[in-house]
This record gives C-alpha cells, sequence and structure tokens, in this order.
C-alpha cells in the first residue's frame, strides 16, 4: 500500500499559515473557539453539541441532482477562493483547511479530480492518510449521509481527542462493546447500546482492514438510487494498528428535519454528528434538542438492529 508522503506537522502548519493569509478561515476559527456547547449523555456517552451558525451550509446543503448540476463545485480547484492554498498528496488529493470548522483543526482532503463521491476502492488511501496524519482522525460522509459536495470525491480530518467515539472509544467498547469475530490480527465487532449502529475493524495489516471491509460492503444492504451501501467512516491511526469504524444508514436525513414549527430539528447527521459531536445551526436547536430526540434522530437513519444483527451473523462467517 502506497504511503502519503506528509505528516501531522504539515498538516498543524497548513492550517497556522492559512490562518494567518485567509481572514474567513481566521475568523471562523476564532469563532469557533468562542461558541456556546453543552453535553448531553447519550446510552453513557458525552454527546457534545455546537451552536455553531456557519455550519447552516452543511445542514441545509441541497444535493438532489439539479442542484447539484446548477452550482459550481467548490472543491475543484477553479472554483476554491484564491485564498484557499493545499498541499498535492501523492498526485491523487490535496489537502485543505476547511473554512467552516467543527474541529480546532479541521481539513478536507478532495481528489484532484472532480469524480463522485465513493468509497469503493479508496478505503487504502483513508488508511494511508491515517498513518500520515496520525494525529488527527479521518472522516468519509456518504453522497447521501451528510456529504455537501457528493458530486466530488473527499475525506476530511480533524484533530484526535474530540469525537467521542474515537477518543472514549476503550471505554465504550469495555461497556457496549460486541465481538463478532476474532481471526489472528484482525478484530471485527459491533456495538450493541449505540442508537447508531456502529461497526468496527482493527487490525496492524492494512490489508486486512480492506479485505475486511470489502467483505462488509458486500453484506450491506444496498438501496437502488445508490452506487454505495449508505455508510460514513471513521478512520484513526495508533501505532501500531489501524481502528475503522463503520456506521451503516438506511436514510439522509430524519423525519424531524422535515417538520414545520417547533418540532423541527435542522440535524442532517454525518459521520461526527454520529460520532458524538452535532454542530447546530440555529439558536433553538442547540437549546432544545434532546437526549431523546438524539436518539430517534440517530436511530431513524441509521440500519436498523434486525438488519445489523443479519450482517453481524453473516460477516463473523468471513
Amino acid at each position: 500500500m502506497n504511503g502519503f508522503d506528509l505528516d501531522s506537522d504539515c498538516a498543524d502548519r497548513l492550517i497556522r499559515d492559512q490562518r494567518l493569509s485567509w481572514k474567513l478561515l481566521d475568523a471562523n476559527c476564532r469563532a469557533l473557539e468562542q461558541i456556546e456547547s453543552r453535553s448531553v449523555s447519550v446510552a453513557g456517552i458525552p454527546v457534545l453539541l455546537q451552536f455553531n451558525p456557519e455550519r447552516i451550509r452543511s445542514a441545509s446543503a441541497a444535493i438532489d441532482p439539479k442542484s447539484i448540476r446548477e452550482r459550481k463545485c467548490f472543491l475543484c480547484e477553479e472554483n476554491r477562493p484564491h485564498e484557499q492554498v493545499g498541499i498535492p498528496i501523492a498526485g491523487k488529493y490535496v489537502m485543505l483547511a476547511n473554512p467552516y470548522p467543527i474541529f480546532p483543526k479541521h481539513l478536507t482532503v478532495p481528489s484532484i479530480l472532480h469524480t463522485p463521491q465513493t468509497i469503493c476502492g479508496r478505503l487504502g488511501d483513508m488508511l494511508s492518510l491515517a498513518r500520515a496524519i496520525d494525529r488527527y482522525v479521518v472522516f468519509y460522509n456518504g453522497p447521501r449521509c451528510g456529504a455537501s459536495a457528493p458530486d466530488h470525491m473527499h475525506f476530511q480530518a480533524g484533530n484526535k481527542g474530540f469525537v467521542p467515539l474515537e477518543y472514549l472509544w476503550d471505554e465504550i467498547y469495555r461497556k457496549q462493546g460486541d465481538t463478532v469475530l476474532q481471526n489472528g490480527d484482525v478484530v471485527l465487532a459491533r456495538l450493541t447500546r449505540w442508537p447508531q449502529s456502529v461497526l468496527f475493524i482493527e487490525s496492524r495489516e492494512a490489508e486486512k482492514v480492506v479485505g475486511a471491509f470489502e467483505e462488509l460492503l458486500r453484506l450491506l444492504p444496498l438501496q437502488k438510487e445508490d452506487s454505495e451501501p449508505m455508510m460514513n467512516i471513521l478512520c484513526s491511526y495508533e501505532n501500531p494498528v489501524w481502528r475503522l469504524w463503520v456506521l451503516p444508514r438506511r436514510a439522509h436525513r430524519p423525519s424531524r428535519y422535515y417538520e414545520e414549527g417547533a418540532g423541527q430539528r435542522l440535524v442532517s447527521p454525518g459521520a461526527i454528528d454520529l460520532g458524538g459531536v452535532i454542530p447546530l445551526a440555529r439558536k433553538s436547536d442547540f437549546e432544545r434538542l434532546t437526549e431523546e430526540e438524539i436518539v430517534d434522530i440517530f436511530e431513524q437513519v441509521s440500519l436498523t438492529p434486525e438488519e445489523t444483527d443479519r450482517v453481524c451473523k453473516e460477516w463473523s462467517r468471513k
């Protein structure tokens, strides 16, 4: 597997240098440092709610084919702000500072080619990126699972120690982890109480992570309008081990997103929401969102427990 010739220091410098030269990024990073936040316990895990008005672009993004056709792709080089400069990666991707951050250090890593968002054939790149910038967690939002640019392949990354599913993983797994299969140097597992289905792969060998993931892809349900199963993915490298969290989905947005009046919650979950950090663009949602509503939102977009049981049963036979 090809490695990427960069490291976490490169990523940190990019964000620092871009803040010095790009007023929009610096202003949004400063605003992020001052935002209101509060914690809500969900299945024993502290979920962080952010009141982050700048995330309205992502939460309300129109991703229907007509809207996508009619707007310029903001990840293509010719359409990016002139202040936004990046680091080329292996002739395939470019690392950029995200101008509308959720994390204190938030990166976007788009393909240099304008090609649809898909993880198929790219998990090896995700693992290489996670190893290269090992102080960051790398994540992927499927084209109907939180990606606001479903027409342009990209990963994102943010500093470790921010998303509960990542930084509390050892504790979470002790309390609600269930090993599906342990075969030599690869572990397949699931969570039993988190309202979003979570499937987990861990190994010291990247090729085994890729193999287990490709087997999982064949087992996850595929909706007729999609080219890949609906999912979000988080990935980290803890030397010498890769950790991969796969969050299989059945819906893009929950019914509360479309309600009118006081019952509406403008939550369009991606990997970070489902991992335990929910950025909310409206103050009313920030103030009112409850544990029960979070559970309901996660359960509505997640693969059902029955379908997760089926997948795990078949996965254990790999």
